[in-house]
């Protein structure tokens, strides 16, 4: 059968006159003008060593604090948060470090609840026990923030699935223990005596949650021991270091170079390791770069940040969004102008679909019948009930309303085919033929003379619909072949 082109209206999808596919800036762009904080949140208690921490059963209770950053006007029920701990080598420095505000107020202006917390200090410099029990309270009271966040979830807006943990340089280590660090027979030997400082999610508060976060932000940090790493670890890390860092090696050594000081990985091998199990990290390296190379010191800039701190930024900001985005996808299956859309997205609450001829669709699973011929780029965007979203796009073809003319120029038999199929060419003029499938993809392009009989192999081709195109005069013609 030969078809000429006739326009007919769209019959399938749900046409939107003015309709307009959501697209938002939060969480990749400053969309809250405005932010609150909420100052000294006591999220647990503890005994802290004290001064001058030479006996490490000389403690006193100490409030965790911590400085809760919220977005005004924000209507979202439940928000990602970000939990922020700040530098100062376990022995100084606090949540509000200049580098840790920065990072709290950017990220609520962008849509996320943010909380620096402080967290224990103290230790014998000259005991590589009493440093590591001191990072060892210090991954305690980050566990501890966490559970106090979902607990109050309700209260603040948050989803507990989505928390995340931030550290600079002790921070760093905290975040990286964090993660690693996840069972009892994984912690220290010091840890056990003088006196015992309890499990992991045993100190600060009696919050029953678990006190991990769900994605990891390591500037600068360190690790133990690389056999932390497991090949069940799996979630979101990203790394950023200084490969020519003196104060906390990129690859092995002593924090400052000093010996008494237990040996830890810096990111290099922590990101090595990960990638042995399969679990790649997002990294930010910097050739040649030192510590903080931000341009802080113990947190706090002299001046004006240097133009790294944009590029970290940025690189947190977009990590932190795609752990929770969700993906867009979609097949599509199409008979001549008919399209079906299959949605394969992950995460998606919602769909939106603009098929690129006007029409719009709001269903997950949408057919649509294109009114005119052509190809047309279809876009999927799907959001979360975090209200992040994503897209996805791909190309459709049209071959619409095509009638029957009365002299046949093409005879194409047998059809339906096997693995061959005849074609002749019954005009006066020669034809350039194209053999496309379902999709519009150009499978076959040549051209058949007048009068020829050209025998076709389909041997290569699954079973299915075909179409052969060509033009006779102002026409375009598709001839549907079936392969059984």
């Amino acid at each position: 059968m030969i078809y000429r082109i006739l326009l007919f209206p769209c019959l399938l999808a749900f046409k939107l006159s003015y309709a307009q596919i959501p697209y938002n800036n939060r969480y990749f762009e400053k969309v809250f003008d405005e932010i609150t904080i909420e100052s000294d949140v006591v999220y647990g208690t503890a005994p802290a060593l004290n001064f001058p921490y030479l006996d490490e059963s000389n403690t006193s209770p100490q409030d965790l604090l911590m400085d809760i950053y919220q977005p005004v006007g924000d209507t979202l029920e439940r928000r990602p948060a970000l939990v922020c701990a700040h530098s100062g080598a376990f022995v100084s420095g606090s949540k509000v470090n200049e580098d840790m505000v920065a990072f709290c107020d950017s990220m609520a202006r962008r849509g996320y609840l943010t909380a620096s917390i402080d967290y224990r200090m103290g230790m014998n410099a000259l005991s590589a026990a009493s440093s590591t029990r001191a990072v060892y309270r210090g991954i305690q009271d980050g566990r501890t923030a966490i559970r106090f966040l979902k607990e109050n979830a309700e209260t603040y807006g948050i989803d507990t699935s989505n928390i995340y943990l931030l550290g600079s340089s002790a921070g760093g280590y905290i975040a990286q223990h964090n993660y690693f660090m996840d069972t009892e027979d994984e912690r220290p030997p010091e840890t056990f005596d003088s006196p015992d400082l309890g499990c992991l999610d045993c100190s600060g508060n009696d919050f029953p949650h678990y006190g991990k976060a769900n994605g990891m932000m390591a500037l600068w940090g360190a690790l133990m021991d690389t056999n932390l790493i497991v090949p069940t670890d799996t979630l979101p890390v990203f790394l950023a270091h200084g490969t020519a860092d003196e104060t906390v090696p990129f690859i092995y050594g002593s924090a400052f170079g000093f010996e008494l000081f237990p040996p830890t990985y810096g990111s290099g091998p922590v990101a090595e390791q990960l990638e042995y199990f399969g679990n790649n990290a997002e990294t930010y390296f910097v050739l040649g770069a030192g510590h903080e190379f931000y341009g802080t010191d113990n947190g706090n800039w002299d001046g004006d940040p240097n133009p790294y701190w944009d590029s970290v930024f940025n690189e947190v900001e977009t990590f932190a969004l795609n752990i929770h985005k969700p993906e867009a996808g979609f097949v599509i299956t199409q008979f001549e102008n008919v399209a079906m859309f299959e949605d394969s997205s992950k995460n998606a609450s919602s769909w939106y679909w603009d098929f690129g001829d006007g029409y719009f669709s709001t269903e997950q699973n949408p057919t649509h019948e294109f009114g005119q011929p052509g190809v047309f780029t279809v876009v999927q965007f799907v959001s979360s009930d975090l209200n992040s979203w994503d897209t996805a796009s791909a190309f459709a073809y049209s071959w619409v309303g095509l009638e029957e003319l009365e002299e046949p120029a093409l005879i194409i038999y047998p059809n339906p085919a096997g693995d061959f199929v005849n074609i002749q060419n019954t005009a006066d003029t020669d034809l350039k033929i194209q053999l496309t499938d379902i999709s519009g993809k150009v499978l076959l392009d040549f051209l058949l003379e007048k009068q020829e009989l050209k025998k076709l192999s389909l041997a290569g081709f699954e079973k299915g619909m075909y179409f052969i195109l060509f033009r006779s005069g102002r026409v375009t013609v598709s001839r549907k072949v079936i392969k059984i």
